[in-house]
């Protein structure tokens, strides 16, 4: 890209003229427009005001149009006859904004190249690696059982045999309800949790053969037993067959 192609992106206007930077530096050239009459200062104001937000390629490329069209104004210069005095001082009051303007431009000209040398010197860098997935992979239940197998012992669970039961537990219920005639559940000769649950499956037993009676005034009250009058004291409730 030359240093002319960049430039249409720059509008200029002023009465006159209206277009790009190119443009303009063609009229001058081509005899349509005066160089005397090129307005430097808002020339340069509009220019700068339009290349902040471009690239820093884009603004070394207008630099040369723009100190093309301030040749053209200066050598412009040389051939109007000698001004009087007075002109003199208008021409210089006139140009005092533009001697500031021309300092800032000299001065981003030299940014521009500064920065143009450092980015020379900076090399690109490929981007960090992304870290590695560490999730397990799923793998088949065979595969797994076949790497768990090295660490598994062979266990043997010992079970005591069942020593008390239903038949057990109505032995003990019934021998202390045929002392009492009545009690509540919590005093039955049940000691452990699970003396406990088998004497009551055994109640519920001897409720359905008539052996006992059961009553509970509300939900989670005492649960009152007493011995039926009908029961059935040979056969034990129906555990124990009838004549032993």
């Amino acid at each position: 890209m030359n240093a002319l192609s960049g430039s249409p992106f720059i509008h200029l206007e002023f009465p006159g003229f209206a277009g790009s930077a190119l443009e303009l530096t063609q009229a001058v050239k081509n005899g349509r427009l005066s160089a005397a009459e090129l307005p430097v200062l808002l020339l340069v104001e509009q220019a700068m005001a339009q290349v902040e937000s471009r690239a820093l390629l884009e603004r070394s490329e207008l630099l040369p149009i723009l100190a093309e069209l301030l040749l053209f104004k200066l050598r412009s210069f040389t051939r109007h006859p000698k001004p009087t005095p007075e002109e003199i001082w208008e021409e210089a009051e006139a140009q005092a904004g533009f001697l500031e303007t021309l300092v800032a431009l000299e001065e981003a000209v030299a940014f521009l190249e500064r920065r143009a040398r450092e980015r020379e010197r900076v090399l690109p860098v490929s981007p960090p690696p992304l870290p590695k997935d560490r999730r397990l992979r799923k793998l088949p239940l065979e595969r797994l059982l076949e790497a768990a197998r090295p660490f598994v012992r062979r266990v043997e669970l010992a079970l005591e045999q069942e020593t008390f039961g239903l038949r057990e537990a109505w032995e003990r219920i019934g021998s202390f309800l045929r002392q009492v005639r009545r009690s509540v559940f919590r005093q039955l000769p049940l000691t452990t949790w699970a003396e406990q649950t088998v004497g009551f499956a055994a109640l519920l037993e001897a409720k359905r053969q008539g052996e006992v009676e059961l009553y509970q005034e509300r939900n989670f009250s005492e649960l009152e037993i007493s011995l039926s009058k009908t029961q059935k004291r040979t056969a034990l409730g129906g555990f124990l067959p009838p004549g032993s």
